[in-house]
């Protein structure tokens, strides 16, 4: 007789994950790199040292499910993510069908009540995956109170089977396919692309983003770290446009299962009439296509105008926040959350995922028509 009941952990490390997964929450068991265990593990020790993690796990039969979160401010708990985070999710393995995702994450979601007076999930990518509509359902399920809200949105390439690079690029904006022609025949740049990283590899990704616009607050010890990660399991793709002896632009890029995965870019402000950002990211998007052969490409987080030259789809980003009304202390802000999501229609959700205070914001502003170069 098949067992259909699903059991409810809640394990009290990372360690404890890592020896229960048995590899299922590793690279090519899981889609990308923001659904690794290792990827969950090293942005906690970052962005939440100070607390233990909340993880709980459902399993039925051969399928698993788990949930990442960290500890918010008062009585909220929010998924394990940041702005390094392209997305952020549920956990699955073995779960092939919806049904049965559903299921484990509406257990999940009753195991979670009484643990917090409110949840909250950012940032959820609304494209085929359909995670918004799967978390949204199983945590009202449970008896949450859920509010979706798009609070931002990205950029996203889907390419045909057999697309090539060049023609890709054949269907690209006229000004932007103009502007790699003229600047190249102008300004020479010496633009490698790399697989592996060392000091000066990185000592060149740096000094183009204290030359750049970027404001400051990156951690490029984690980047660091990160980087060195994928590039000892061969998926790192550093991208670095000399101009002359000095580096001009870099860009960081992952490779996965399909997918690469633009995680930062910067170019040296000094050098912008020869545009080394666009330049750099059509030999990134040439290596990507033509010798990864990928079929995604994943611009990060926010829809910068820029970005609309090199991909045409833009999805939303939701935040999705779950109220327990059984306890008092979540009422307040389940209010103010309703109301926010009644006065922003998706249509008006802001262009970036990153909260900034409001200097950054200026900065930002004024940043986002010069970018990449």
């Amino acid at each position: 007789m098949k067992d259909d009941r699903i059991q409810i952990d809640c394990p009290g490390s990372f360690a404890q994950v890592r020896a229960q997964a048995a590899g299922r929450l590793d690279a090519g068991a899981q889609p990308g790199p923001f659904d690794r265990l290792d990827w969950f593990e090293a942005l906690h020790a970052h962005a939440f040292p100070d607390s233990p993690p909340l993880i709980l796990h459902a399993r039925r039969a051969a399928a698993h499910a788990w949930l990442f979160l960290a500890a918010g401010t008062g009585g909220q708990r929010a998924g394990i993510a940041n702005w390094y985070s392209f997305t952020f999710r549920p956990q699955f393995h073995g779960a092939p069908d919806a049904a049965t995702r559903h299921d484990l994450l509406v257990a999940i979601a009753r195991a979670l009540r009484g643990r917090a007076d409110r949840l909250r999930f950012h940032p959820i990518v609304d494209d085929e995956t359909a995670d918004a509509a799967l978390i949204a359902t199983a945590f009202r399920r449970a008896g949450w109170h859920v509010v979706t809200r798009a609070m931002a949105r990205k950029r996203l390439l889907h390419l045909p089977a057999g697309t090539g690079f060049a023609d890709y690029w054949a269907s690209r904006p006229g000004e932007l396919r103009a502007t790699l022609r003229r600047k190249a025949q102008r300004h020479p740049l010496a633009i490698t692309i790399h697989r592996t990283l060392d000091d000066g590899l990185w000592r060149a990704f740096e000094q183009v983003f204290a030359a750049s616009w970027k404001p400051h607050g990156d951690d490029f010890a984690f980047l660091r770290a990160f980087a060195q990660a994928e590039a000892a399991a061969g998926r790192l793709r550093l991208g670095i446009a000399h101009d002359g002896a000095s580096p001009a632009a870099v860009e960081l890029w992952t490779v996965e299962q399909g997918t690469a995965y633009i995680h930062k870019l910067a170019f040296d402000e000094r050098a912008a009439d020869r545009s080394p950002g666009t330049r750099l990211s059509h030999a990134m998007f040439r290596h990507a296509i033509d010798v990864d052969a990928v079929r995604t490409i994943d611009f990060g987080t926010g829809d910068n105008g820029y970005k609309a030259n090199w991909m045409p789809l833009s999805v939303p980003m939701r935040q999705i926040d779950a109220f327990d009304l059984a306890r008092p202390a979540s009422w307040a802000t389940a209010l103010t959350a309703h109301l926010s999501a009644i006065i922003q229609p998706d249509e008006q959700a802001m262009p970036g995922a990153r909260r900034v205070d409001s200097g950054r914001r200026a900065t930002l502003a004024r940043a986002r028509a010069r970018e990449p170069g």
